[in-house]
């Protein structure tokens, strides 16, 4: 026999869960509004990687989404070859383009409502929908995601989102993921609407016993 306040509790809890939060469906309303479709900008990412404590390697990479497709744009300051610009539209297309209009479907996965120390309004997911992340492979279950919001407008919205993972992860016995975080900053173009402007992935491990961290930086610029 269950005991009445076990059932109690978990009545509790589930309508705890039920309750409307008119903030987070304006903030998901309101993503839904800007599809990829909708969006064009360039990228510019550098990346940074360092293995075995070596010297850092460096790339700087340029490319264009124009509502339809990725365009590299060159590679360290050089256009790319053709069977580079090939294989970055291919690769980029199987993956999700970048765009405030993400945080959708990752609020819808189980957020949770809180303050953090400075008082600062936070949906908290722990673990976001399959194929959300991937490093080699897919470690969308295995993270954490903090949306902040900023409600003082009249339209509320996601001024950063951060993620990291929950605890370090082996792959096969000869991988390991040992730390990621990765960071989205969003702003307000001039017709209030919100899009993403800056991103930081960092991530640390080990594969094949060699010991190594890569950064990736992007910074967007609108083209409309």
């Amino acid at each position: 026999m269950i005991p009445r306040s076990a059932i109690a509790l978990a009545s509790f809890i589930f309508l705890s869960a039920a309750a409307p939060d008119p903030i987070l469906n304006r903030v998901i309303t309101e993503a839904r509004a800007n599809p990829p479709t909708s969006l064009a900008f360039e990228r510019q990412t550098r990346t940074v990687s360092q293995e075995n404590g070596g010297e850092n390697e460096s790339q700087l990479r340029v490319d264009r989404w124009d509502g339809r497709i990725f365009t590299l744009v060159s590679i360290n300051g050089k256009p790319p070859a053709a069977k580079e610009a090939d294989s970055f539209r291919k690769a980029a297309g199987a993956r999700p383009v970048p765009g405030y209009y993400r945080i959708a479907d990752l609020l819808k996965a189980g957020a949770v409502r809180l303050n953090d120390p400075q008082g600062r309004l936070v949906y908290r997911v722990t673990g976001l929908p399959k194929g959300t992340i991937s490093v080699g492979k897919d470690v969308s279950a295995n993270v954490m995601a903090d949306f902040f919001v900023d409600a003082s407008g009249a339209q509320p919205y996601v001024t950063r989102t951060r993620t990291v993972l929950i605890k370090p992860l082996s792959f096969f016995m000869v991988a390991k993921l040992d730390s990621l975080e990765i960071i989205n900053d969003y702003k307000l173009d001039g017709n209030g609407k919100p899009y993403l402007a800056h991103a930081t992935q960092a991530i640390a491990g080990a594969q094949f016993g060699k010991q190594g961290t890569t950064r990736i930086e992007s910074n967007y610029s609108m083209l409309r």
